[in-house]
């Protein structure tokens, strides 16, 4: 039997990532989850297993994250670090938007990912293992959709920073990798016009149905498996054959 791995969820009450952390959680796994406003669904893990602990943070505020950390890894050796925030979709014209609104987005998405990474690295880095995953989009592959650019422009940011921790951190024996689904039954896509998801559906080859959050956690479960000890710097599409590399 593997030991228990000590895992940190950003986004846990999300949609994917809620999947994510009830899976892990089946998995008997040591998870910390950080939320930020809701934790309906996450509570119910932290009654249910005692491996599992919920903690309040604002991820993209850098003196709350760093407290949390500071907590957490004062007691614990971070083992798999998970990042899948999201804010609501909101679509606007390019020229419309403010550079604010992108600073938003890069705080919520790079830059809490780059600060959680510089916390938990050394531990890895004097166990020689260690394993970071990252929860992009498809549109990051091949031609971007309309009136989504702070939020396509912060998931790029995300992959170039994915890419490069992966080069420096390989001789450490730290695999560092991103998930990139496409549009995914969530919360956050069910405000979309019915007929634009069902236009979306009938162009995906594969069943013809949306991506479920499991589809996305079943990856991650993998990825946090010895079965992918030799995988590091790659961006896994989780879309039904919608796009492809």
């Amino acid at each position: 039997m593997m030991p228990k791995q000590n895992i940190l969820i950003t986004g846990s009450n999300g949609g994917i990532g809620f999947s994510i952390s009830q899976l892990l959680a089946k998995d008997n796994e040591n998870l910390f989850l950080l939320y930020n406003k809701n934790n309906d669904k996450i509570l119910e893990l932290e009654n249910t297993y005692e491996s599992v602990k919920i903690i309040k943070t604002d991820i993209s505020n850098s003196t709350q994250l760093n407290n949390t950390l500071t907590k957490i890894i004062n007691e614990n050796s971070i083992d798999v670090f998970i990042h899948s925030p999201a804010y609501p979709i909101q679509h606007s014209n390019i020229l419309k938007l403010n550079w604010e609104t992108f600073q938003q987005q890069f705080n919520l998405h790079v830059k809490s990912f780059f600060e959680i990474s510089k916390s938990i690295v050394p531990q890895m880095k004097s166990k020689k293992c260690g394993n970071i995953i990252s929860i992009l989009t498809s549109y990051v592959t091949g031609k971007p959709p309309n009136l989504l650019a702070d939020y396509v422009v912060s998931k790029y940011a995300l992959l170039g920073m994915m890419k490069c921790m992966a080069t420096e951190l390989g001789p450490s024996g730290i695999r560092v990798n991103s998930i990139s689904p496409s549009m995914v039954e969530t919360p956050l896509t069910e405000s979309l016009p019915k007929k634009f998801k069902e236009i979306y559906q009938s162009q995906v080859p594969l069943e013809k149905r949306l991506a479920k959050p499991i589809d996305v956690a079943n990856l991650v479960q993998f990825l946090c498996s010895k079965n992918s000890n030799y995988i590091t710097g790659e961006n896994i599409l989780v879309s039904g054959g919608s796009t492809m590399h």
